[in-house]
């Protein structure tokens, strides 16, 4: 893959006021990202206009786009405005950074490195089952006995670690996407078959990346990018209020 010797970088993501505990810390890593070829754009799907105003506020360019009463559907609407915006432009690389990830200051320059066209950082999470909580990294691979079902990489097995690994699947926490593969893929998420509610459904981070593989597009993770994810404290659409569970830590 041919890569430019200092591609432009659009830096985005959808917010929303939902999670308006963590968009000063994440704001302030926005501002201190090293890399200096870049623009920063959110896309707000609150109900009303007054994140998106307060993000503007803050000094980073924000735009709002539809509300609707699905959470799924804000987000897709909103990562494909994002998605439609980076092709009109000439942008070599998309860099989703979610709202309660926080990267190190220097995660452009890791995730160029591997020169692949999709890479993705680390990102620590709480897998809850009976009561009892795992910490995770947010990187997966094809359970060997059941190629349906991913196998998640334990968090900890990564802290010593600063190789490049291939993955079958990761979240849209902070991953870097070329033009070629969005040129081919646009966001979506799927209804889950006997669905019982608006949010059992696979999310945009699982249909990514099959449809990325479908396209015959490897998944890599640079284990030297790791972050910190901020949704404790709050609301968390997997694991709903977390105010009271454990905080998540990274080594950043």
């Amino acid at each position: 893959m041919l890569i430019t010797m200092n591609p432009k970088i659009l830096v985005c993501c959808t917010v929303a006021d939902v999670k308006e505990y963590c968009l000063e810390h994440y704001i302030k890593r926005l501002k201190k990202l090293t890399y200096e070829n870049k623009d920063i754009l959110l896309a707000d799907n609150s109900k009303i206009d007054n994140y998106m105003n307060k993000i503007n506020s803050m000094g980073i360019k924000c735009v709002k786009t539809e509300y609707t009463n699905s959470i799924p559907k804000n987000v897709i609407i909103g990562m494909n405005y994002l998605r439609d915006y980076f092709l009109k432009k000439d942008y070599d690389y998309f860099l989703c950074l979610q709202q309660d990830v926080i990267p190190p200051e220097n995660i452009i320059e890791l995730l160029l490195e591997p020169q692949k066209s999709i890479v993705t950082g680390v990102a620590p999470h709480l897998l809850i089952k009976d009561g009892k909580q795992k910490e995770i990294a947010l990187l997966g691979i094809e359970d060997k006995n059941n190629p349906e079902k991913i196998a998640y990489i334990d968090y900890k097995s990564t802290l010593n670690y600063k190789g490049i690994i291939k993955v079958d699947f990761c979240a849209m926490t902070c991953i870097l996407i070329s033009r070629k593969v969005l040129e081919k893929i646009k966001f979506r998420y799927e209804i889950r078959d006997n669905s019982v509610n608006d949010l059992d459904v696979n999310w945009d981070d699982i249909c990514f990346c099959q449809d990325a593989k479908k396209e015959g597009f490897q998944i890599y993770a640079n284990l030297a990018a790791k972050c910190e994810h901020l949704f404790y404290g709050g609301f968390s659409v997997t694991l709903g209020d977390t105010t009271g569970i454990k905080k998540v830590k990274s080594n950043v």
